[in-house]
């Protein structure tokens, strides 16, 4: 209990400072709604039926009457502008404050728990129920506090009138209680369960009309068979899982609604009632008859506060998540560490090893390796070699799991992690463009003032080769890459978008460049163009080529061969050809191929 009320003061917390006046008015207008209707439906009642009982003048009940809706009427007006105004800006403020928090600790996350199916499970989890988790809060307090003025002013009213009564609204409120909470115990088990498989559903169902998928899907038909099946599967579980609890939710339903609400107060404590103004004759017939309207009323709030605190329960489990998420401290953290010397310097990697999880196969071993300043070092070996892990290792995405890697004498954890990245310009074999102008996608960053940033783009896209199609385009720099948002925008072939990727390393002038498979998406000229390029804009500076392609890669000052994670040969084109090594064999691949076309 104590962690749920802990969960539930941090939401408490992040709305307030977000909106205050919304969440006072909030409790207002919850504690407004319950006194009114105990005003009106209660008290109102009352009087008047014990007026027509008594034979009281016509006058008072006008009076009274009269009285209550005024007071009514004048309380009422500002609840138009709290439901139309207040709540209609205040909520998207509490989602965006929320949000906010999560989406910059998740660019905080290291890489590695994405590696981790059950993190990125309770990820996911948290990250798609922050706007829920804010949604069922407000409601548990809206709940809390309408049961709250129920219990005072109906306990209130009972004791005044029939205490003995409230025997029959304590039992309800217990089994209504305990029934709820088995509710939402079963619900949240039923979540967590139907998480991964409506991710897997979800995931199917998406391939199907999103753009980047509609080729493949077309030439390929088959695959659509596949992700059917994949579909059918998850949906199917998702059914299994339902129906396994159906059963059980039904029966906690019935037994809730019916036995511990109907049966005892609306059965068993008409039958006292009328029992105490027939037979015995200790209440009159008027508060007989708003006794029982008023148990409808307790019941309403007893029925509240025994479904809020389960809800609070359940609410509290995927806050737990949302917590555990912001409080993670990533290994490799940002804004610590100290500046990075000026200049390019020597990479010396020292018996480096990595797994990606603790019990997993190393990807490399032993890797001892000195690349001094401005050497042009190019790394090749087949698929799943290690060379991109490599590229990982030295942008410090993940720490070797031994040894260590120094630049500029030392290890490169001790220095500032955002200021050593910003010395390298890298650009990953899956690259992604975003939804934002081509200047942005360049620069990725805020553009504050986009003259000012405007030349060094266009220069960096002209090294990529962008440059003859950036007079193209129908707001230059300015233009959208993407034609989701805007139909002004362009979509841009895999050729073009990689050049714009290539592009961002070399508008950051950064001491070291790494380019995993620069070229991949390029034609041949445009593959020599860029080798030309690259060849120019990395003078002095330090560079690591990795490609299948060793066309791209021969004019290397140094070759690095990668196999199972460990280097096999070293050298020059020239003198790894005449080693006739693993290097000779894919060049002679490769250039048979040439040859052939």
């Amino acid at each position: 209990m104590k962690q749920v009320w802990k969960n539930h003061v941090f939401l408490w917390k992040l709305c307030f400072r977000t909106a205050p006046g919304y969440m006072i008015y909030f409790l207002y207008d919850a504690f407004r709604l319950k006194f009114f209707i105990f005003l009106e439906h209660t008290l109102g009642i009352r009087y008047v039926l014990h007026c027509a009982e008594y034979g009281e003048p016509f006058y008072k009940v006008l009076l009274v009457v009269g009285g209550i809706l005024l007071a009514n009427m004048i309380q009422i007006i500002p609840d138009g502008y709290f439901i139309h105004a207040m709540t209609f800006r205040a909520k998207p403020k509490l989602y965006q404050a929320l949000k906010e928090q999560m989406y910059q600790k998740a660019a905080e996350l290291d890489l590695s728990c994405y590696d981790d199916p059950k993190y990125y499970n309770d990820f996911v989890l948290a990250v798609s129920e922050a706007e829920t988790s804010i949604d069922r809060f407000l409601t548990l307090l809206n709940t809390i506090m309408s049961s709250i003025t129920v219990f005072i002013t109906a306990g209130v009213f009972f004791l005044m009138t029939d205490a003995a009564g409230i025997v029959f609204v304590f039992t309800s409120f217990v089994l209504s209680f305990i029934l709820s909470k088995a509710l939402n115990k079963l619900n949240y088990k039923t979540r967590v369960t139907e998480n991964p498989l409506e991710r897997r559903r979800n995931y199917a169902s998406r391939v199907f009309y999103l753009n980047e998928y509609a080729k493949e899907l077309r030439l390929n038909p088959e695959v659509a068979h596949i992700l059917k099946k994949d579909f059918t599967e998850a949906n199917e579980e998702i059914i299994k899982t339902r129906r396994n609890v159906a059963k059980k939710r039904v029966g906690l339903l019935f037994a809730k609604g019916y036995c511990a609400g109907d049966f005892i107060l609306d059965g068993l404590y008409i039958v006292y009632l009328v029992f105490q103004a027939a037979i015995l004759h200790t209440i009159n017939y008027s508060n007989a008859v708003v006794l029982f309207n008023q148990t409808g009323q307790l019941r309403g709030g007893m029925r509240g506060f025994a479904e809020a605190i389960p809800m609070a329960n359940e609410n509290s489990m995927y806050i737990d998540k949302i917590r555990a998420f912001l409080a993670y401290e990533p290994v490799i953290r940002h804004g610590i560490g100290n500046p990075v010397p000026k200049g390019t310097g020597e990479i010396c990697l020292k018996n480096v090893s990595f797994r990606y999880s603790e019990h997993g196969e190393e990807i490399l071993h032993h890797i001892n390796l000195s690349v001094p300043e401005g050497q042009r070092v190019a790394v090749v070996g087949y698929n799943g070699a290690g060379k991109t892990t490599l590229i990982k290792l030295l942008m410090r995405l993940y720490d070797p799991t031994e040894g260590e890697i120094r630049y500029h004498g030392k290890d490169i954890r001790e220095y500032d992690l955002d200021e050593y990245r910003k010395r390298i310009g890298v650009v990953f074999q899956d690259y992604k463009m975003y939804g934002a102008s081509l200047l942005e996608n360049v620069i990725l960053d805020d553009v504050e003032d986009p003259a000012r940033e405007e030349e060094p783009v266009k220069a960096a896209l002209v090294q990529s080769g962008f440059g003859g199609r950036l007079g193209d385009l129908p707001q230059g720099l300015a233009t959208p890459i993407t034609t989701e948002f805007d139909e002004k925008g362009v979509n841009l072939s895999g050729g073009e978008s990689q050049k714009v990727a290539i592009a961002r390393a070399f508008y950051r002038e950064a001491d070291i460049l790494a380019m995993d498979e620069p070229s991949s998406a390029l034609d041949p000229i445009a593959e020599y163009s860029l080798n030309k390029a690259m060849h120019k804009a990395a003078k002095g500076k330090t560079v690591f080529y990795i490609s299948h392609r060793l066309s791209t890669t021969r004019d290397a000052d140094r070759i690095i061969m990668l196999e199972k994670g460990r280097i096999i040969e070293e050298g020059t084109h020239e003198q790894l050809l005449e080693l006739g090594g693993k290097y000779a064999q894919m060049w002679r691949v490769q250039a048979g191929r040439y040859e052939v076309w």
